[in-house]
C-alpha cells in the first residue's frame, strides 16, 4: 500500500484488504484518495476508490461514499459513482441520502441513485413510504419510480388524507406497478380513492398497449 512505485489499484486493493481488516492506514489510504480534489488525486483513481469502498461491508466505508455523494462541489461523474455504490449497503443511511439527491442533483446522480435505491429498497419499504408521505414533495419522483417496482404495500392505505401531490404520484405507482401489488390491494383503491384508481387504470391501457413502446424511424 505505501509502496509509491507500485500501481495504484494494487495499492487501492492493498489498503481495502487493510481496512477489512479495520486497519487505521487502509482507511486513510481510501479517504485521503476521495477527500482530495482531482487536481491532487486523478478522477480515475478516486473512482476506483469508490469502487472498493463499496466492496466492504463497514459504516465506515458507507459515511464515507454518503459524504462524497452529498458534497456538491465534487465532480458529477464521482458522485453518481458514490450513489451507484451506496446499493450494496441496506441501510436507512444510505436509502435516505439516494432520495435527498432526487430534487437538485444533476440528472446522472438521481438516475444512479434511483437504481441503486431499487436495489435496498425491499427489505425497508416502510421507510421509503414514510419518506414518501412526510418528505419534501419534490423528491416524490425518484421514490414514486423505486416503490412501483417493489410493491409489497398496500396503497389504498396510503390515498387516505394524502395531499393532491400525492395522490398523483400514487397514480403512477399503481398505474405503472400494477403486477407488484395484491389485487385486493388494487380494488380497495377504488372504493378508498376513486379518482386515483381512475388515473391509474388509464395508466394500464396505456401500458399494456403495442403502442406503448413503439418509437418513430
Amino acid at each position: 500500500m505505501n509502496d509509491s512505485d507500485e500501481d495504484i489499484y494494487v495499492q487501492l486493493e492493498a489498503a481495502a484488504a487493510l481496512a477489512a481488516h479495520d486497519e487505521p492506514d487502509g482507511w486513510e489510504f481510501m479517504e485521503n484518495k476521495l477527500r482530495n480534489s482531482v487536481m491532487t488525486v486523478p478522477l480515475e483513481t478516486q473512482l476506483e476508490t469508490v469502487i472498493v469502498a463499496s466492496e466492504i461491508p463497514a459504516s465506515r466505508s458507507e459515511k464515507l461514499l454518503i459524504e462524497v455523494l452529498q458534497d456538491s462541489h465534487r465532480d458529477d461523474e464521482l458522485r453518481a459513482g458514490a450513489a451507484w455504490a451506496l446499493g450494496q449497503f441496506v441501510s436507512a443511511q444510505s436509502a435516505t441520502a439516494l432520495v435527498d439527491t432526487f430534487n437538485s442533483s444533476p440528472l446522472e446522480i438521481k438516475v444512479e441513485a434511483a437504481r441503486a435505491l431499487l436495489r435496498i429498497a425491499e427489505p425497508q419499504i416502510p421507510h421509503l413510504i414514510d419518506l414518501l408521505k412526510r418528505g419534501d414533495p419534490a423528491k416524490r419522483d425518484g421514490l414514486s419510480w423505486v416503490l412501483a417496482r417493489t410493491g409489497k404495500f398496500n396503497p389504498s392505505e396510503m390515498v387516505v388524507g394524502a395531499d393532491e401531490n400525492l395522490r398523483k404520484w400514487m397514480s403512477y405507482i399503481v398505474g405503472s406497478g400494477k403486477d407488484k401489488f395484491e389485487q385486493g390491494d388494487v380494488e380497495a383503491l377504488c372504493n378508498a380513492d376513486s379518482q386515483v384508481y381512475f388515473a391509474a387504470s388509464v395508466l394500464w391501457q396505456i401500458v399494456a398497449s403495442w403502442v406503448n413502446d413503439l418509437r418513430e424511424y
